[in-house]
């Protein structure tokens, strides 16, 4: 019942946050954005998210590797591809990881704790990639920091990756102060002490340098996929702050403010592209196309799920 309320209360969140997003635009001239736009952008656009998920299937095989599990790339991209279709129907951007370890330890039976922590280890390194751009690009746009909202949400980020350092350092700590005062269990503390463990049983320590630069990769092809989408309504925006607003809606994303982060996603980006000069509409319509765009490119893979036993492992 509780985690039925928390969905609710999420969806609710989403759909109130689309509802003002819309309230803030001129229709007129929001759907003459759509009128214009131009089909072979968006479908370049569609077709990198394919090539991002195949840098991140190079980042998960050698983290797989690091275990001692080989996998064919072409069975890992369907993996991932599918359990991106299935976050589409789950509450939350990592549901489909769930899948993932469900679908390889049907294939590899008794190496599900070496699954798990190769997913958390190409999750949680594309997270902490995000806070390393982040801090490089902030100074370049340190001009915003005069915006109290611009700040504020900086602030938060900050304060975000102080605590995760403290985690990763002093864990044990935290954990003993946390039992003193407080009682119950925080989920997002085991998480983060998965990834601890997951990172020091990495045997090869290069794997880690690889995985910062394959995480930062993809990234680059998330910003640039946004990129021509701008492109798509005959608007050109900086290329290096859209990689730092790309940064900040993925790390303010990852909080269970809504489901699958709806409306907080596209609000930032309204916000953040407004700081630049970029209309309401042009923002918003830019961060839809985006989110259905992601949709209909993860929708492939449920054409490979009816496959699945047929790719080789």
């Amino acid at each position: 019942m509780k985690k039925i309320i928390i969905i609710l209360t999420k969806t609710v969140t989403a759909v109130c946050l689309l509802v003002y997003l819309f309230s803030l635009i001129q229709w007129a001239i929001f759907l003459d954005a759509i009128n214009s736009a131009n089909i072979f952008y968006i479908l370049i656009s569609a077709f990198m998210a394919y090539v991002g998920i195949y840098i991140s299937i190079l980042k998960w095989s050698v983290f797989l590797k690091n275990y001692g599990i080989v996998i064919s790339k072409l069975k890992l991209y369907s993996v991932y591809l599918m359990s991106s279709f299935f976050n589409n129907f789950l509450p939350t951007t990592v549901g489909g990881d769930f899948y993932r370890i469900i679908s390889l330890n049907k294939k590899i039976p008794g190496k599900k704790k070496e699954i798990i922590s190769s997913i958390i280890l190409e999750r949680g390194f594309g997270f902490l990639s995000l806070f390393l751009i982040n801090f490089l690009l902030t100074p370049f746009y340190y001009k915003f920091l005069l915006n109290k909202s611009f700040l504020l949400i900086q602030a938060l980020i900050l304060i975000g990756f102080t605590l995760i350092i403290i985690l990763i350092f002093k864990y044990n700590l935290l954990i003993r102060l946390k039992n003193r005062l407080i009682k119950k269990e925080f989920a997002i503390l085991n998480k983060f002490h998965n990834l601890i463990l997951s990172i020091s049983n990495i045997k090869n320590k290069k794997t880690l340098v690889y995985g910062f630069l394959n995480s930062i990769v993809f990234c680059l092809i998330i910003a640039a996929a946004r990129y021509i989408l701008f492109l798509t309504f005959n608007i050109q925006v900086d290329f290096f702050y859209i990689l730092l607003v790309s940064s900040i809606t993925q790390i303010i994303g990852i909080l269970p403010i809504s489901l699958n982060s709806i409306g907080v996603t596209e609000g930032l980006s309204v916000f953040l592209f407004s700081l630049v000069g970029v209309p309401v509409e042009i923002s918003l319509v830019v961060a839809l196309v985006g989110r259905v765009s992601l949709i209909v490119t993860s929708s492939l893979g449920g054409l490979f799920y009816f496959f699945d036993n047929k790719i080789k492992s």
